[in-house]
C-alpha cells in the first residue's frame, strides 16, 4: 500500500484504524478497520482489480464507507431521499 492511499484510507475511516493484509496467492487483500481495542470491526477483501486501479480502489472505499453508514443508521442524505421518491410497492400486471 503506498502512502497517498494509506493517508486517505486513515482520513475515511478515522477513529478506526486500517490494516491492509499480505497478499493472497490471486493478489488480493484482506482489509480491516479495527476499534480502539484493536477488535476488528469490519473486514473485507478487495481484489488486485481493485488494488491497481486508483479510481476501482477509491470506488471500494467509498462502497465501505457508505457500507458502516448504513449499519450504523447514518444514511446519507441523498441516499434517503432517493429511497423515499423510489415507489414502496411494485406494480404487478397480468399477461
Amino acid at each position: 500500500m503506498d502512502n497517498t492511499n494509506q493517508q486517505l484510507v486513515e482520513q475515511l475511516f478515522a477513529p478506526l484504524r486500517a490494516t491492509f493484509s499480505s497478499p493472497r496467492p490471486d493478489g488480493s487483500i484482506v482489509f480491516s478497520l479495527l476499534d480502539e481495542a484493536d477488535a476488528i470491526a469490519y473486514s473485507r477483501v478487495l481484489n488486485a482489480d481493485q488494488l491497481g486501479d486508483s479510481s476501482a480502489f477509491a470506488q471500494s472505499l467509498e462502497e465501505i464507507r457508505l457500507e458502516l453508514a448504513v449499519r450504523s443508521g447514518n444514511i446519507p442524505a441523498e441516499m434517503r431521499k432517493a429511497l423515499k421518491e423510489q415507489d414502496s410497492v411494485l406494480s404487478y400486471h397480468q399477461a
